[in-house]
């Protein structure tokens, strides 16, 4: 198996695939490539030909980052839900713990990581560890089958590398450890590189054992066969980069570890578009032009002087003094401008046009200044039209986002949620109201039967004044049982799905009826519910006096979260 892996990561790197007739394809290259953009590096290193000066007119990071700010992932946009309505106070208890335990975990700046990572890459790939996951680089995953569509549908090599302490951490899983070592030879272990490779793919039942037998140093007695293909996981490393040598791990798998997204659809290469990539030829052209204008500037900003008298200084910025005379009949300043200027200027310009159509990255977006005749109404038309395309792209991340937390974060969560004995709400959580808002409607069902007849008025009445009496404590610590969880399968909701834009169109309807209503009641009703959407608080606001129904105080709120639940 070992000359298979050599030889898979010699024919990555070195050979193209066509997508089409005529059209060669080096997914190893192009990601090279993108790295040489993505840290503004010239390949030829910073100075020319002549030894002049090459600048880097950066204009595809801004447009990355504008992409990275509309898209707008935060962590209070993971939100659980369960379908069963007696899971509605322990859905409330593990939102709040949620949020809390991604920040510690950092789980938070994992995904901040992944939203950054869209724009610029247009792939992501995230993969399951043994407790947790990770972001994988994509300089270092090679993904053998070059024109799938998705990650089942080829095998996959990840590089890492190691130094000898870090190997030695993994002798407890794999074989053969300090074996790699010593094939260091006369260097410093400790000062040599170690290139791991891992592979995740299926492989036929006879190179399998024959690779587990190798590890093992144990002779396969039994017939396997080479038609009969199973999916493993084999690890090898070595001291030289793309040749491994020693086996370091094979084990049998399910699955792949994987979970993937793509910002553009599939154009017969596994590889998206992402904006460097989309943006290279643009960015080339920017930096020949600017590099164009800076020299021709430096020539125009010259002060040249002519003369025919052969006697007259050679440099009078240097040879002459303040206050020396000269004597020439034909003295006179040469006129030195850049030729071509204005056409570079508007080829600039024209390119610029073009970077923000690819990008999506229009002033209106940008949060650049509109022209000042431009109307209000128009102004927000513009930006709800330019951001449908974000819309689109924190839908397809939301899934993504979706299938990695519901399978590989969530069970992480509850069980440390199960694991503790007590939590605490506080106004900043934003749970408290509506915990508190859950608690009174279970106490209401509870206590029912004790009330006298009274009508629906009457009973958001005696709901108000029980809340009103809870909210007097700014925070309340919740008791935590083991059992409360039992039979709890909560499912996980990306709000950025659309969500977003839901809201936007439904506040701007409610914004032209709020205009419109004349009846105060309604219209207090309808901000109401306008604010209530942007998770506003209105209960706590001032309001006029209204009259109490006479209507007898029921007990005090009894029994704890575990009676309720």
């Amino acid at each position: 198996m070992l000359n298979t892996i050599n030889k898979e990561i010699e024919q990555y790197r070195t050979r193209s695939v066509l997508l089409s007739e005529g059209v060669p394809y080096s997914a190893y290259k192009l990601l090279r490539r993108i790295g040489l953009y993505k840290n503004q590096v010239y390949p030829n290193g910073k100075l020319d030909s002549q030894g002049n000066y090459k600048y880097y007119f950066d204009i595809i990071s801004p447009r990355v980052n504008s992409e990275i700010k509309n898209i707008d992932f935060d962590t209070k946009d993971i939100i659980l839900f369960s379908e069963s309505y007696s899971d509605s106070i322990r859905v409330l208890i593990a939102n709040a713990a949620l949020k809390e335990w991604m920040e510690k975990s950092g789980q938070a700046s994992k995904l901040n990581e992944a939203v950054e990572q869209s724009p610029e890459w247009g792939n992501i790939v995230w993969k399951k560890t043994k407790d947790d996951y990770k972001i994988l680089e994509l300089n270092n995953v090679m993904v053998l089958n070059q024109t799938a569509k998705t990650l089942d549908s080829s095998d996959v090599i990840e590089e890492e590398c190691f130094v000898a302490s870090d190997l030695r951490k993994m002798s407890s899983i794999w074989t053969n450890v300090e074996e790699l070592i010593k094939t260091a030879g006369e260097k410093d272990s400790s000062m040599t590189d170690f290139y791991v490779y891992e592979r995740n793919g299926e492989v036929s039942e006879k190179d399998f054992y024959s690779t587990k037998s190798q590890m093992n140093n144990t002779p396969d007695s039994k017939p396997r066969s080479s038609d009969k293909f199973i999916l493993a996981k084999i690890i090898v490393g070595g001291t030289t980069k793309d040749k491994p040598n020693t086996i370091l791990f094979c084990e049998e798998i399910d699955e792949k570890p994987y979970k993937e997204y793509h910002r553009t659809s599939y154009s017969g290469r596994w590889l998206r578009l992402g904006l460097y990539e989309q943006l290279m030829d643009i960015q080339t052209r920017a930096n020949e032009i600017g590099n164009q204008i800076a020299r021709g500037l430096e020539w125009a900003s010259k002060t040249i002087f002519k003369s025919a008298d052969k006697i007259l200084a050679q440099n009078i910025m240097t040879d002459l003094q303040n206050g020396d005379v000269i004597k020439s009949s034909s003295l006179a300043q040469v006129e030195v401008r850049m030729g071509g200027l204005d056409q570079l200027i508007a080829d600039w310009n024209r390119l610029m046009v073009m970077a923000d159509s690819i990008a999506n990255s229009y002033e209106i977006v940008t949060g650049g200044q509109l022209p000042s005749s431009t109307p209000f109404r128009l102004g927000a038309l513009q930006n709800q039209n330019a951001n449908k395309l974000f819309d689109f792209i924190r839908e397809k991340l939301g899934v993504a986002f979706q299938s990695v937390i519901e399978d590989w974060i969530l069970p992480n969560a509850v069980f440390d949620l199960k694991s503790r004995d007590i939590i605490r709400l506080t106004p900043d959580s934003g749970d408290l109201n509506t915990y508190y808002q859950a608690i009174v409607d279970s106490w209401y069902l509870q206590n029912l039967l004790a009330f006298p007849p009274h009508s629906s008025e009457q009973a958001i009445v005696i709901k108000k004044s029980k809340l009103d009496e809870l909210t007097k404590n700014t925070e309340v610590l919740v008791p935590l049982e083991r059992e409360m969880w039992k039979g709890f399968k909560p499912r996980v909701r990306v709000s950025i799905t659309g969500e977003n834009y839901n809201l936007a169109i439904e506040l701007e309807t409610l914004q032209t009826f709020i205009a419109l209503e004349t009846d105060s009641i309604r219209r207090t009703s309808l901000i109401e519910m306008a604010m209530k959407k942007k998770n506003m608080d209105v209960s706590n606001l001032p309001k006029s006096s209204t009259a109490t129904p006479p209507l007898t105080t029921p007990n005090p709120l009894s029994g704890t979260i575990s009676s309720i639940i």
